[in-house]
C-alpha cells in the first residue's frame, strides 16, 4: 500500500519542523489515525463510496507555496498562508493554540480517521477568532497547487464566533496544475451564543483529484449556522456536515447543490445533533446527475432525550439526465424525545416531459428547454444566499457548469 507508506514518511518528516509547539497533539492524532487506516466499503458509513481507492497513490505531503495575489482576504496554497488581510484575531493554527485562542479539544478523534490525519498534518492551516458584536464579510482561496506527480494536502480553516458576531464567509476550493491531488480538508466551527454566521461554499471540478472534507460546527444558545454547500463531482467526492446543536434556540440550515457528469463520484453525509431543547434544523440538498455518475446523499437528524420541542425539516431531490446515472439516498431520523416535529424526505425524477414540451412548442430547441427547466431547478437552492453579490456570482457559476446529459 504505496499511501500508508508514503503517509508515515511524510509524517515523519514534519517532527521535523523546529519551534513546533503542537508536536504532541499532532504525534497523537497521526497513532489515532494508524488505529483503522484508511476506510473501505465494508464500513456501513463508507458503503457507497470506497476511499481505498487512494491507496495505490504515493500521498507524498506537500505545502509549497506559489506567488499569488488575488481579490481574497484570505489564501491558503497547499494549506499554508500566503496571503492574510482578515482583520480579526488570526493565524496559523499551531499559533491559535498557543496563544490560547484555539481550543485543543479540535484534536479529538471523533472516530473519523481523516480528521485523525488532517490533525497530524495541521502544521499550517488557519484560525480566525471574529469578536463578539463583531460585522464581517470574509473571502477564502483555497488553491491546491500541484505541477506534476502525486501529492497530499491538508488545509484546515478554524473559526471562533464571538457572541453576537455576524459574519458572512465565501470559500473558494480551487486546483492548478496536472498532477493527482489527495484533499483532506478539515473546517471547524465554534459559535458562541447569539452568533450568526452564513458560509457559501463552492468546490470545483478538477481532474485526477480525490476530495474529503469534514465541517464541523458547534453551536451555542440562539447562534444561527447557514451553510450553502456548491460541489462539482469529482473522480472522489466526499463532504461530510457534523452540527451540535448544544444549547437552547440554536438553529442550522444546510443547503446544498451538487452536480456530476461522466463516471464521477460524489457523496454527502450530514448529521445534525439536537442536543437541547427547541432547536431547529432545515435541510434542503439538490443534485443533478448526468452520464455515469454517481451520487450518494445520507442526512441524519438525531433528536437528544433532552431535545423537546425540536422542529427538523430534511430533505433531498435529485434529477437524473440519464439512465446510467445512478444516486443513493438515504435520510435518516433517530429520533429520542416525545415533543418534537421533525420530517425528511427523498425524490428522484428526471426533466418533466410536458414542461419539456411545452417549452419546444414556443420555439425552445431541446438544449435550451433543458437548460432552462434546470435553471429553475438549482434556483430554489440559490436564492437563499443572502448576499446579493454572491448570490449572483453563484448563479453564473452554476449555470455555467449545469451536467449536459450524455457526458
Amino acid at each position: 500500500m504505496k499511501a500508508i507508506a508514503a503517509l508515515t514518511e511524510s509524517f515523519e518528516s514534519t517532527l521535523e519542523i523546529e519551534k513546533d509547539g503542537i508536536k504532541d497533539l499532532r504525534v497523537k492524532a497521526f497513532e489515532e489515525f494508524n488505529k483503522t487506516g484508511i476506510p473501505t466499503r465494508k464500513q456501513e458509513y463508507w458503503k457507497f463510496s470506497d476511499p481505498s481507492v487512494i491507496l495505490n497513490i504515493e500521498l507524498n505531503h506537500n505545502d509549497s507555496i506559489i506567488d499569488i495575489d488575488e481579490n481574497y482576504d484570505l489564501i491558503l496554497c497547499n494549506g499554508k498562508i500566503v496571503k492574510n488581510q482578515i482583520k480579526s484575531k488570526t493565524g496559523t493554527v499551531s499559533e491559535g493554540i498557543l496563544n490560547g485562542l484555539v481550543e485543543k479539544d479540535i484534536f479529538e478523534s471523533k472516530n473519523n480517521p481523516f480528521l485523525d490525519l488532517n490533525n497530524a498534518f495541521a502544521i499550517n492551516g488557519c484560525y480566525i477568532d471574529l469578536e463578539k458584536n463583531s460585522e464581517s464579510t470574509i473571502r477564502i482561496l483555497n488553491l491546491v497547487n500541484n505541477e506534476g506527480g502525486e501529492q497530499a494536502v491538508y488545509p484546515k480553516i478554524i473559526i471562533n464566533a464571538g457572541k453576537n458576531s455576524n459574519t458572512k464567509i465565501f470559500e473558494e476550493f480551487r486546483v492548478s496544475g496536472k498532477g493527482t491531488n489527495f484533499i483532506n480538508s478539515v473546517m471547524n466551527v465554534s459559535m458562541d451564543r447569539g452568533a450568526n454566521l452564513e458560509h457559501v461554499i463552492l468546490d470545483d471540478y478538477a481532474d485526477d483529484t480525490y476530495h474529503i472534507a469534514n465541517i464541523y460546527a458547534k453551536q451555542k444558545k440562539d447562534s444561527n449556522f447557514i451553510s450553502h454547500n456548491f460541489s462539482i463531482g469529482k473522480k472522489f467526492a466526499r463532504r461530510d456536515y457534523n452540527i451540535e446543536l448544544k444549547e437552547t434556540g440554536a438553529n442550522c440550515d444546510l443547503n446544498g447543490l451538487y452536480f456530476a457528469a461522466n463516471r464521477e463520484h460524489i457523496d454527502h453525509h450530514t448529521t445534525i445533533e439536537h442536543i437541547k431543547n427547541n432547536c431547529t434544523s432545515n435541510e434542503h440538498y439538490k443534485g443533478i446527475l448526468g452520464g455515469k455518475a454517481i451520487a450518494v446523499f445520507n442526512g441524519r437528524i438525531h433528536v437528544h432525550p433532552d431535545a423537546q420541542k425540536t422542529d427538523a425539516i430534511q430533505n433531498n431531490q435529485n434529477l437524473l439526465l440519464t439512465d446510467d446515472a445512478t444516486i443513493h439516498t438515504k435520510p435518516e431520523l433517530e429520533i429520542y424525545a416525545d415533543d418534537v416535529k421533525c420530517t425528511h424526505g427523498a425524490t428522484i425524477g428526471q426533466l418533466d416531459d410536458k414542461a419539456m414540451f411545452y417549452l419546444r412548442a414556443r420555439g425552445l430547441d431541446i438544449d435550451s428547454a433543458r437548460r432552462l427547466l434546470m435553471r429553475a431547478y438549482v434556483g430554489e437552492i440559490i436564492e437563499k444566499i443572502s448576499d446579493n453579490e454572491i448570490r449572483n456570482q453563484m448563479m453564473d457559476i452554476m449555470i455555467d457548469k449545469l451536467p449536459k446529459g450524455d457526458e
